[in-house]
Formats: C-alpha cells, sequence, structure tokens
C-alpha cells in the first residue's frame, strides 16, 4: 500500500466512529506503521473551573485512536483489532491555544498481538505532553465482519457510517 491508500483506510477507520467525528480528531499523516493525528482547540473542551485544557478521556480516545490507526498502517490488510491495554504517562499539561497531536507507531506484529507506542505533543514534538503505550488483540487470525471491512477499505458496495 502507498501513503495514500493508508491515508484513506485510516480515515474512513476515524469516520465510522461518530465519537471522532463529534471530538473533530482528524489524520494528519500515515505511512507503513505510522499515523499522527491531531485533535483541534474546541472551547467544550475546556474547562475554566479546572484550569485544565481537557479531560483525561479525551486524550484517552486520542490516544487509542492514533495507535489503533497505526495498526490499520501495519498490516497489509483491514482487520478490526480490539485494545487489550493501553498506558499513558503523562508528562505535563497541554496548552489551552494549540491543538494536540499525536504520533503513532505500530512497532510490532505478532500472529495473536501488535504493539504500539506513541508521542502526544502540541508545538514541539520534542516537548511531549504525554507518552503512550498499546497492544492490540489479533482475534481468529484477524477475522473482521465483510461489510465493515468493505467500509474502511473503500470497497465498491461501501457506505458511510
Amino acid at each position: 500500500m502507498n501513503q495514500a491508500e493508508f491515508a484513506g483506510r485510516c480515515t474512513r477507520f476515524l469516520n465510522a466512529q461518530p465519537h471522532m467525528k463529534k471530538l473533530g480528531i482528524r489524520l494528519v499523516s500515515a505511512e507503513k506503521g505510522k499515523a499522527v493525528l491531531v485533535l483541534p482547540v474546541q472551547p467544550q473542551l475546556i474547562s475554566a473551573v479546572l484550569d485544565t485544557y481537557l479531560h483525561g478521556g479525551v486524550l484517552t480516545t486520542l490516544v487509542d485512536a492514533a495507535s489503533s490507526v497505526s495498526t490499520l498502517c501495519a498490516l497489509d490488510r483491514f482487520e478490526l483489532c480490539p485494545t487489550l491495554d493501553l498506558r499513558i504517562d503523562h508528562m505535563r499539561t497541554p496548552v489551552q491555544s494549540q491543538p494536540l497531536h499525536v504520533s503513532a507507531e505500530c512497532y510490532r506484529v505478532t500472529r495473536s498481538v501488535l504493539f504500539t507506542r506513541a508521542s502526544v505533543y502540541q508545538e514541539d514534538p520534542e516537548r511531549p505532553v504525554a507518552y503512550a503505550i498499546a497492544t492490540f488483540m489479533r482475534p481468529e487470525g484477524g477475522q473482521t465482519d465483510s461489510a465493515f471491512t468493505r467500509l474502511i477499505d473503500g470497497g465498491d458496495d461501501a457506505t458511510v457510517a
């Protein structure tokens, strides 16, 4: 697959999930085994009461999405691989006025598990907001519902979720 094909697969996967669209999470780039996503600045994610940029669940969703998408870029064909484990190490509080980027890499693929690592940052990738590692299960050799596979792969009879 080339970068455009990886990008198409990843974008369709993100768009098939309503919570990704609601949060405005979008793909920046995709290549073999790697992906970068962005979460734009949004007033509804800022808490004046807590003086923080966003709820931890939003950051977790962003990291899980990027890590999942990196697995799509590591596999030759689409497989729905649920998250087994996700760990996030928070390094600093994000700035409210800047979007969050996450760069994720699927660095190892086995018959039954995929391994990923990710870095969350704002302007400077060398100054991370958080680091993460995650594992994803490959159930029964990667069997996935054929209609969902066609949707993600962009088959002729695919529909938009």
